[in-house]
């Protein structure tokens, strides 16, 4: 009995440490992912920021939870490690809900995406909206594109005047390199712009990204149920210790 005790003690000591670890991964993943797409807001709404948010706040209460856990292996106390147990199975089920909730946004994207992109053109370079403008400019110059769907989107705007696409979709940046484009064919327009729409490469690239969010916290997720056995494993190996005595 003693040395099958010492075996999950250990055994759960070893997993608080990739407890924590696996903290630090979603704190990490979850301020990347929020940082590296909070300049495209306008497109993606507050929905797709929740999920990398949550799993940030997760991480911080793993943080506490791994060092609770870490007690009460270390002092073989019953009452923590009953408890950490429990707190690991909370987690558990707030993690793979995150998991399901990121892939439930993932088939959503498509719609919310091409929706917010097209109400973005519309107020493009418009008074008050000056965030729209910014993230078209932005996504247009790194993906190299122009429009949602094609570079001829612009020509339903207030902003074209049904000739200009913005300067921001040009090969090089240069001031007024989008005028009277749209009065040309594709062949002299591709000498002077990106003819391809920014909607498919975008949409890909949160889909993606949601996905690994979604298996980052179910994969968390499933270490901790395992961590979760070994805590009751452990808690009831004291309480028949504490029995014999």
């Amino acid at each position: 009995m003693e040395t099958s005790m010492k075996c999950v003690k250990y055994l759960l000591f070893a997993f608080n440490l990739l407890f924590a670890l696996s903290g630090l991964l979603l704190i990490i993943t979850g301020g990347v992912v929020q940082g590296a797409y909070s300049e495209y807001l306008d497109f993606l709404g507050d929905s797709f920021f929740n999920t990398p948010v949550f799993l940030s706040v997760v991480g911080c209460i793993i943080f506490f939870v791994a060092f609770f856990g870490c007690c009460g292996a270390i002092k073989e106390n019953q009452c923590m490690t009953l408890t950490f147990g429990i707190l690991l199975g909370i987690i558990f089920l707030m993690e793979i809900g995150a998991g399901i909730a990121a892939y439930q946004l993932k088939g959503q994207m498509n719609v919310l995406i091409e929706k917010n992109m097209e109400k973005g053109m519309k107020n493009y370079k418009q008074p008050g909206y000056e965030g729209v403008t910014k993230t078209w400019d932005i996504i247009q110059r790194e993906m190299r594109c122009c429009g949602a769907q094609e570079f001829r989107d612009w020509g339903n705007t207030t902003f074209s005047e049904k000739t200009n696409v913005p300067d921001s979709c040009c090969l090089s940046d240069i001031v007024d390199c989008g005028k009277s484009v749209l009065t040309e064919n594709d062949s002299k327009a591709a000498m002077k712009i990106h003819l391809g729409g920014c909607f498919e490469t975008f949409s890909t690239q949160i889909q993606e990204n949601v996905a690994v969010l979604g298996g980052v916290g179910i994969g968390i997720g499933f270490m901790q149920f395992l961590g979760m056995v070994s805590a009751f494993l452990l808690a009831r190996a004291l309480k028949k210790e504490y029995e014999t005595v």
